[in-house]
C-alpha cells in the first residue's frame, strides 16, 4: 500500500494506478461504480458483495482506498470499518463509507474509523473527485 495523498494525481503520468476495494452488496451499483472508477478515473477496482469477503480482499489486495456500502445484511459498513481499523495490517487505509441513509451520526462515523460519507444517489462523474477530497481532507488535518 502506498500513501493515500497520490490519489490525486494523473494516472497517466505515473505507473502504478490507485487501487481500491469496493465493498458493496448491490450487484448493480457494485458494479456501475466499478466501471465507473475503473474507465473514469483509471483506477483498479476489486470488488466484494458482503463484510466478510471485503475484509479478506482488502488483507490480500492492500488498496490505496476501502469504499463501504453502509446498510450491508450480516455485517454493516461500520462494522466493516472497526474490524479494517483494528486489524495491524489493515488500520491506515482509508475507508470512504457508502450510504442511501441521510442524517449519519457524525461521531459514529468517526468512531468506526471512516474518512466520510458518499451518500447515494451520488453523480458517478463527481465519485472519484469525491473520494480524493475525502482522503486528502483527513491528511492535512
Amino acid at each position: 500500500m502506498s500513501n493515500p495523498l497520490r490519489i490525486d494525481r494523473d494516472s497517466s503520468a505515473h505507473p502504478d494506478p490507485v487501487r481500491v476495494v469496493l465493498i458493496e452488496d448491490d450487484a448493480d451499483l457494485r458494479r456501475v461504480v466499478q466501471l465507473t472508477l475503473q474507465f473514469g478515473a483509471a483506477w483498479i477496482v476489486e470488488t466484494a458483495p458482503d463484510g466478510p469477503a471485503g475484509i479478506e480482499t482488502v488483507k490480500r489486495v492492500r488498496p490505496d482506498i476501502v469504499l463501504v456500502d453502509l446498510m450491508m445484511p450480516g455485517m454493516d459498513g461500520y462494522e466493516v470499518c472497526r474490524r479494517l481499523a483494528s486489524d495491524a495490517t489493515t488500520a491506515r487505509i482509508p475507508i470512504v463509507l457508502l450510504t442511501a441513509r441521510q442524517n449519519l451520526d457524525p461521531e459514529r462515523v468517526r468512531e468506526s474509523g471512516a474518512r466520510g460519507v458518499i451518500t447515494k444517489p451520488f453523480d458517478l462523474d463527481a465519485l472519484a473527485p469525491a473520494i480524493v477530497r475525502l482522503c486528502q481532507e483527513e491528511n492535512t488535518r
